[in-house]
């Protein structure tokens, strides 16, 4: 399986303090079935402002004490990025990491409560410049919970969304559970990622997750959203995935 949202580098970010704590978190996820993890550490949030060429540097040094260790685990550059009013010049002026550093998949995080403003002219302004944001755990904002059609909307316009595993397992709530699930039942989630920050409070595991989903979208389907797609946005390769669904008679749920 392929991990694209993990906050496994050492003293970088609010992931592991120390370098032991990483290398835990990496035989966790090989022990988990996973092969291959982008490393996403915050970025222009106000508290970490996590430069590319840092990324770049932790990463080479952690894969050689992975190999040194002897843990079968490849990780990758990438960086889970905040949305601010600068975002789009420092992509073009690449202050900012894409996943893989290949200029065609950013990871951007979602808050837990409500949403920024021109966010869909934000979306249009990505993709003119060729690149496809995705929205990390919207299953997690509140906005988002309430109404999942806002997010059929930067969907439509060809934004892709990734959910936590943890969600899946009712590890973040009972709104967030039922918000991933939803989302997966109308195809507006494409990859299930751990969104890992330690080795026990929100540790590396996917098939946890991965089990559940099975259930609701069918093994197929799931077994993608961990592999085949993860595997294609770390190439830069363009994305097939399904049609979304609008969610029918919202107000009618609301009522009942």
């Amino acid at each position: 399986m392929i991990d694209i949202h993990n906050h496994i580098l050492p003293a970088i970010d609010d992931g592991p303090e120390t370098l032991e704590k990483s290398l835990e978190m990496a035989r966790i996820a090989v022990d988990d079935g996973i092969k291959l993890i982008v490393a996403t550490p915050h970025s222009n949030n106000g508290v970490y402002k996590t430069t590319p060429d840092k990324i770049l540097n932790e990463v080479k040094e952690f894969n050689k004490v992975l190999g040194e260790g002897g843990v079968t685990l490849t990780v990758l550059p990438g960086s889970d990025v905040h949305i601010e009013y600068n975002l789009l010049a420092d992509i073009k002026n690449q202050k900012v990491m894409t996943i893989n550093n290949n200029n065609r998949y950013l990871m951007l995080e979602i808050p837990a409560f409500g949403l920024p403003e021109n966010l869909s002219n934000f979306i249009w302004e990505l993709k003119l410049s060729g690149i496809t944001p995705i929205f990390s755990h919207p299953e997690r904002n509140e906005t988002i919970q309430e109404d999942i059609n806002i997010l059929y909307n930067f969907i439509m316009q060809g934004a892709l969304s990734q959910i936590t595993a943890m969600s899946l397992t009712g590890e973040f709530g009972k709104k967030a559970e039922k918000c991933a699930v939803s989302l997966l039942k109308h195809n507006l989630t494409h990859i299930i990622a751990t969104d890992a920050h330690s080795v026990k409070r929100r540790p590396p595991v996917l098939s946890r997750a991965l089990k559940a989903a099975k259930k609701i979208i069918g093994a197929d389907y799931a077994m993608q959203m961990v592999t085949d797609i993860p595997s294609k946005i770390i190439k830069g390769e363009q994305l097939s995935v399904p049609e979304p669904v609008k969610e029918k008679n919202k107000f009618f749920n609301v009522l009942r």
